[in-house]
C-alpha cells in the first residue's frame, strides 16, 4: 500500500528540478481551472465535429471549445497563424499573466522555452504543398503562412511573445514530447544554462491529423478520437523558486522499445525511473498512463498494473476523456495529477509517476513528489 511521506519544498535540495506553475488549453476550456474541475469531475470532452471539418473518420472531436484565435489574441499577427501556434501562445499568456494580462511571473535574461510536438502543424503544412502541386507554379503559395510551417515556430513565437531569450528547442517525439522537453529543461538547468523554463507540449486537431491518424490505424484498432491543446509548466529549481514548489520532479527516463515488446519496455523504464528517484513501486500514490488508443497503449498500461498498487492508478480519472492529445498527452497526464492532488490535502509528500509510450518505440516515465497548495 501507499505510505506518505511528507517532504516539505524547503528540505529539497536546491538543484532540485521543481513545478511552480502550470497552465493548460484543453477540451475543457482555455484556463487552467477548467482543467482541474473537468478532470476531478470526470467530464467527457467528445463533442459532434463541425460539418465545416468535412467527412471524418470518427464524428466526433475532443477540440477546445470555443477556440477564437483573433478573439483571444488579436487581430495583429493572427490572420494567417495556424492552430498549434495559437494554442501555445494562448497557454504561455495563462501561465505568465494575470486576469488583466499584467506581466505575473518574472523572468529573466536566461529564462527558455522548450516545446514538445509531433509533426507541427500538419494541416498548414499539406495546405503549402497542396498548393505548390496545384497552383500554375510551384512557387504560387500563401508565403505569409510559410513562417507557420516550421516546426519550430510556435516554440519561438512564445518567446517572442513575451520577451525570453533563454534557450529556445523543439523537441518531436509523438506522445513522449511532453517528458522529453521536461528532460531537456532538467539537463540545461542542471548545465547552468538556463534559470528557469517555460516547458511542455502542444497538438492541434485537423481534418487532415484526423485522417492521418486513420491511415496509421493497425487492425483491429477504432478510429481515432483525436483531441488537441496546450500543457505548460514553470520549472525552477527549488533553490532559486521564486513561487511556491506543486511538485518535485525526482526522475524522468527514457527508452526505446527495440524488442517489439512495449510492456516489458515500459516496466523496465518505470523501474529505472522509480530507482532513480530512490523510491519504491509501493510507494506510488497516482500513476497516470498516457492510454494511447493501440496495442503500446493496452501494454502501458499492462504493465502498470503489474507494478503499481492497484488505487495508485484509478486515483487520476482516465485519459480518454480527453481523446487521443497525442504530442500534448503526457503534459496533461502531469497537470491532470496536480489538478487532483491540489484538492486532496493527503497528497502532500505523495508519489505520483506518469509514463507514455509511442508506437513508434519511444518509453518515457518521469516520478515526482507532490508539494502543492489543496483547494
Amino acid at each position: 500500500m501507499s505510505t506518505a511521506a511528507v517532504t516539505p519544498a524547503a528540505s529539497l535540495p536546491p538543484e532540485t528540478l521543481v513545478i511552480t506553475g502550470w497552465s493548460a488549453v484543453s477540451p475543457y476550456g482555455v484556463t487552467r481551472e477548467a482543467f482541474a474541475a473537468g478532470v476531478r469531475g470526470g467530464a467527457r470532452t467528445a463533442v459532434k465535429a463541425d460539418a465545416a471539418l468535412g467527412t471524418l473518420p470518427s464524428p466526433n472531436v475532443c477540440t477546445v471549445p470555443g477556440f477564437d484565435i483573433q478573439g483571444l489574441l488579436g487581430p495583429q499577427g493572427t490572420a494567417k497563424m495556424d492552430r498549434l501556434t495559437a494554442l501555445t501562445l494562448v497557454a504561455s499568456d495563462g501561465l505568465l499573466l494575470d486576469a488583466e494580462g499584467n506581466r505575473a511571473v518574472r523572468t529573466d535574461e536566461a529564462t527558455g522555452v522548450v516545446l514538445g510536438i509531433s509533426m507541427g502543424s500538419l494541416e498548414n503544412m499539406t495546405d503549402l504543398l497542396r498548393q505548390s502541386y496545384t497552383n500554375a507554379l510551384p512557387f504560387h503559395v500563401d508565403a505569409g503562412r510559410i513562417p507557420f510551417g516550421s516546426l519550430n515556430h510556435a516554440a519561438g513565437a512564445c518567446a517572442i511573445r513575451h520577451d525570453l531569450k533563454g534557450p529556445n528547442t523543439t523537441v518531436a517525439g509523438g506522445r513522449v514530447s511532453g517528458l522529453l522537453a521536461l528532460n531537456y529543461a532538467r539537463r540545461l538547468m542542471s548545465q547552468g544554462r538556463a534559470t528557469k523554463y517555460l516547458v511542455g507540449s502542444v497538438e492541434e486537431f485537423s481534418a487532415i491529423h484526423a485522417w492521418f491518424e486513420y491511415t496509421a490505424l493497425a487492425a483491429g484498432d477504432p478510429s481515432p478520437l483525436l483531441g488537441e491543446g496546450c500543457g505548460l509548466f514553470l520549472v525552477e529549481h527549488a533553490g532559486a523558486a521564486e513561487s511556491p514548489a506543486l511538485a518535485a520532479v525526482l526522475s524522468i527516463q527514457t527508452g526505446v522499445d527495440i524488442d517489439d515488446d512495449p510492456r516489458a519496455a515500459v516496466t523496465a523504464c518505470a523501474r529505472r525511473a522509480l530507482n532513480r528517484a530512490g523510491v519504491t513501486p509501493d510507494e506510488v500514490w497516482a500513476a497516470v498512463p498516457c492510454a494511447a488508443p493501440n496495442a503500446a497503449g493496452r501494454a502501458e498500461s499492462e504493465a502498470l498494473a503489474a507494478l503499481l498498487p492497484a488505487d495508485a492508478l484509478s486515483r487520476v480519472p482516465p485519459m480518454e476523456l480527453l481523446g487521443d492529445t497525442s504530442a500534448a498527452s503526457a503534459s496533461f497526464q502531469i497537470q491532470a495529477v496536480l489538478g487532483v492532488a491540489e484538492a486532496d490535502p493527503t497528497s502532500s509528500g505523495r508519489i505520483a509517476l506518469v509514463s507514455a509510450v509511442d508506437r513508434d518505440g519511444a518509453v518515457a516515465c518521469a516520478v515526482l513528489r507532490l508539494l502543492g497548495e489543496h483547494a
